[in-house]
């Protein structure tokens, strides 16, 4: 398929800018030729008149999001000329570039997590998730580079791929920021072999995340049922094909049993991201591993990785709870509690002789939570060498001692 011209259509053009508010504001769910169409105040029939089909139509407006996400990260690049080359100056800018890019970039951020959310059926956009994931790898292998961060650019990559998405989810701007400089400044000292840095603003919404941590419904077991099926009709065919009649069928139930259970389809996408949610913050318990076991991680993670719908219905749910306002008691939780399952597994793997900090744990989940996305969404035959390679190079950076031991 050929490349939308730089300067298109002034029709073409409204479509794409459509495309791109909706996926900002609805996702992909709010995609028909109708609302487009209406949206860019042309005729229906303007759509199939410029695009082959709304698949089509997509595709182009990725690229014209990426083209865009490639002059923005140029320009970035360009500026870091004036920065100091150390890697105690890194922390820093890995914040700005986020907040900038959560804040600034709003729309581009979310056709980028659209683009990755696309079922596997779609295979158009598949070369698109692609080229992005390029334009991130080869962003912050140059500005690692000129920080002079050695064999650090996969690991920031990875975890630039989780923080970005989290820092999507508005709860208290001033707050999200602070709390976002002291991970990005913990992160710095990793590469500058320095102390980590204390978090205050982490640790206090930390604590109130937990204070205010929601308890899920109790759910009988047809009601658990629906729950599973409707989580993994989210993870095939994303929120647009979430029915009522593909819910009962996934979970062997009439239809009048899914829809007695959850009435709407809000309340049956509310399921959905239950069961996500669930899924994701039981991840790597660390009672499921013996002491320094990385062998035990490495097939667990990887065990993780063997199917992208998990990662595309985890996708799903980060994504509406950046967009609406009313699932923020989902967001204060999936930001500011990571790492509390995980608690002790880094600190296990790296050993008694540094104390790993809460912040640390964050930052040890961002990096999991990096690796497996990347691998779900664009397996390999050596996922486990490539799992094996990246921990090597994050549990190198702990070799030094803490100054307390």
């Amino acid at each position: 398929m050929a490349t939308l011209a730089l300067s298109p259509h002034p029709t073409q053009d409204r479509l794409i800018k459509a495309v791109l508010n909706q996926w900002q504001i609805e996702g992909s769910s709010g995609i028909t030729a109708r609302r487009l169409a209406a949206l860019a105040d042309v005729p229906v029939s303007s759509i199939y008149h410029h695009f082959d089909s709304l698949d089509e139509l997509q595709v182009y407006a990725q690229q014209r999001a990426r083209h865009e996400a490639e002059n923005w990260c140029a320009a970035l690049l360009e500026a870091i000329g004036d920065f100091p080359a150390s890697p105690v100056a890194f922390g820093s800018f890995f914040a700005h570039v986020i907040d900038a890019w959560c804040e600034g970039q709003r729309h581009l951020a979310f056709a980028w997590r659209e683009c990755d959310s696309a079922p596997d059926t779609e295979h158009l956009i598949q070369g698109e998730a692609q080229a992005w994931q390029r334009l991130w790898y080869e962003f912050w292998r140059e500005a690692c580079a000129h920080f002079q961060v050695v064999h650090g650019h996969v690991i920031t990559k990875r975890i630039f791929d989780t923080e970005s998405m989290f820092h999507l989810m508005r709860w208290h701007r001033a707050i999200d920021q602070a709390a976002l400089g002291e991970l990005s400044r913990t992160l710095g000292s990793w590469f500058a072999g320095t102390p980590p840095p204390p978090t205050p603003w982490r640790d206090h919404t930390h604590a109130l995340a937990l204070e205010t941590m929601p308890a899920l419904p109790e759910r009988d077991e047809t009601a658990r049922r629906i729950v599973v099926a409707a989580q993994q009709v989210l993870a095939e065919g994303g929120s647009p094909h979430l029915t009522h009649r593909r819910v009962a069928r996934r979970a062997e139930l009439t239809l009048g049993t899914v829809s007695h259970k959850f009435p709407t389809k809000s309340e049956l996408l509310g399921a959905a991201f239950e069961g996500a949610y669930s899924a994701t913050v039981d991840k790597l318990d660390p009672r499921r591993f013996s002491s320094a076991d990385l062998d035990a991680v490495i097939h667990a993670i990887a065990d993780s990785i063997s199917s992208a719908t998990r990662e595309r219905a985890r996708n799903e749910l980060f994504l509406a709870v950046a967009r609406d306002p009313a699932l923020s008691h989902f967001g204060r939780q999936l930001r500011y509690l990571r790492g509390r399952t995980g608690r002790g597994l880094l600190q296990s793997l790296v050993g008694p002789h540094r104390t790993i900090t809460a912040t640390e744990d964050a930052l040890f989940s961002d990096f999991s939570l990096g690796q497996i996305r990347r691998h779900a969404l664009f397996p390999s035959y050596d996922i486990c060498d490539q799992i094996r390679a990246e921990f090597v190079d994050i549990l190198a950076l702990f070799e030094r001692p803490s100054p307390e031991a």
